[in-house]
């Protein structure tokens, strides 16, 4: 599943972005694929909130209050490919910075052979590096609806349960068929084994309490502490603070 989030300042160039870009993805994927279409900044808040899994992003900065929202989104979802809709009313110092890196760049007044073209190019570069098995800052999965695509910073834990293992982001969780075995050979190694059915991101740790056998990470998510693992995992964590 590939995830498309898309900021308009009004509904009909939100359609057009979206037919170009199904014409586009059914030329350059073969993966399912998922539209968020906001044209409300209220809406778009409420969804990022969430801390869905975002592969593609166009922006409208135009929007009164957009560019400060598209860099507060930016610094959650750095690995998220990103097209940028403007006018010439704005400069382009305004988003083409540092905390907001575009891969690509459509002006305004929208017309279907420019944003074709765009997406096109976009779509391009986006495949020809999700079709790579592993990315930096990125974890693979592949299944019978296609590869997902997890951002390591947006994986809280990982659980294996019911023969299957899950994937937890922040208010979502993903299963798969695999081993939590192998989960742990494939994850960098700030993901860490804490109980024989979790492993997790300690980058996400809040705090350790080993008396009540359980770790507490961001968000008020807690998962198990096992006997075994208590004391690596304390170490960790408490190098991890010294530096």
């Amino acid at each position: 599943m590939i995830t498309f989030l898309s900021f308009a300042s009004e509904k009909k160039e939100s359609d057009l972005i979206k037919s170009q870009l199904r014409i586009q993805a059914a030329k350059w994927t073969e993966e399912a694929w998922d539209y968020e279409m906001f044209e409300k900044p209220e809406a778009l808040e409420e969804y990022l909130a969430g801390g869905p899994l975002i592969d593609l992003v166009s922006w409208d900065v135009t929007v009164s209050g957009s560019v400060e929202r598209l860099e507060r989104m930016r610094k959650h979802y750095r690995q998220a490919f990103l097209m940028v809709v403007a006018d010439s009313k704005i400069s382009p110092m305004a988003y083409l910075k540092p905390g907001i890196l575009p891969s690509a760049l459509v002006l305004k007044p929208l017309a279907k052979e420019n944003v074709n073209q765009v997406i096109g190019e976009l779509m391009e570069v986006f495949s020809e590096q999700f079709e790579k098995k592993e990315l930096p800052e990125m974890f693979v999965i592949e299944s019978r609806e296609g590869k997902q695509y997890f951002p390591l910073q947006q994986i809280y834990y990982v659980e294996a349960r019911e023969k299957k293992v899950y994937i937890r982001t922040k208010q979502e969780e993903y299963g798969f068929y695999e081993t939590i075995e192998n989960m742990e050979k494939r994850l960098p190694g700030f993901f860490c084994r804490c109980h024989r059915s979790y492993i997790i991101n300690m980058r996400k740790v809040a705090a350790v309490k080993a008396s009540l056998n359980l770790v507490e990470l961001q968000d008020d998510i807690q998962v198990p502490l096992s006997r075994s693992y208590k004391k690596a995992i304390k170490e960790y964590h408490k190098n991890a603070g010294s530096n």
